[in-house]
């Protein structure tokens, strides 16, 4: 951890440098106030990514079924569920409904991650 507060992110992989070309901005889920009612998150932060529009049926970490948005590939580990990502490029966050693991250790690298909205 740094002093300001920030989390340093290693450097990306061979195979992360070469695809993840394209940026997202992500606000963390801090918790939501019952007194208020109001959801609360951290500050912004930029990962490295790429993504596609898709739209088809997924159940999200709770087991419900939702139809996807967009599904964003990324290495950086930070992004959670509930937490909200908006795409270069848009205009609108979204809540990340879905983060899935992908073994990148044949290429002797870490994980990846798929973010569902």
């Amino acid at each position: 951890m740094l002093a300001c507060g920030l989390v340093k992110v290693a450097a990306m992989s061979k195979t992360a440098n070469w695809s993840y070309t394209n940026t997202a901005t992500v606000k963390p889920l801090l918790g939501f106030d019952q007194w208020t009612q109001q959801t609360t998150y951290g500050d912004e932060y930029t990962i490295e990514c790429t993504w596609e529009a898709k739209s088809e049926q997924m159940r999200d970490s709770e087991g419900n079924e939702f139809v996807t948005k967009n599904i964003i590939y990324t290495e950086d580990s930070r992004p959670k569920y509930l937490d909200l990502i908006k795409l270069n490029g848009k205009d609108d966050f979204e809540e990340i409904r879905t983060v899935n693991e992908y073994d990148m250790s044949f290429f002797n690298e870490t994980p990846d991650f798929e973010l569902v909205t």
